[in-house]
């Protein structure tokens, strides 16, 4: 399991499962936005820059994406963040840190857009 600020993810093999974490009422309601974020924003934009959400619960308490490799120091050192979040007529929304990005199907992806 990892710990976000917001989301704890479980990782299987083929999997991320997104719940969000229960510390304190902001930081919970803020797990449930972005994962209704990520969710809406999969759904309506499916663009190959996102990592795929398969399954949402309705009011963000759970989603499940397809699992990313994970994105290495020098992945991130040698990435050309401004070129990847332009997306033409919209931004990808996403933090430039390394562990808001991984590798899926050889290409790059935003694994953490729930932001």
């Amino acid at each position: 399991m990892k710990q976000g600020a917001t989301r704890n993810v479980f990782l299987t093999k083929r999997y991320a499962i997104k719940i969000p974490r229960f510390v304190e009422w902001r930081l919970f309601l803020h797990g449930l936005l972005a994962n209704m974020q990520e969710a809406n924003f999969w759904r309506q934009l499916k663009s190959d820059k996102l990592c795929p959400v398969l399954f949402a619960i309705s009011g963000g308490f759970l989603i499940v994406m397809a699992r990313a490799s994970e994105f290495s120091r020098s992945d991130h050192a040698d990435f050309d963040f401004d070129s990847f979040v332009d997306a033409g007529d919209w931004v990808v929304p996403v933090e430039n840190k390394q562990d808001s990005f991984g590798w899926f199907q050889g290409r790059i992806v935003a694994i953490d857009y729930g932001t």
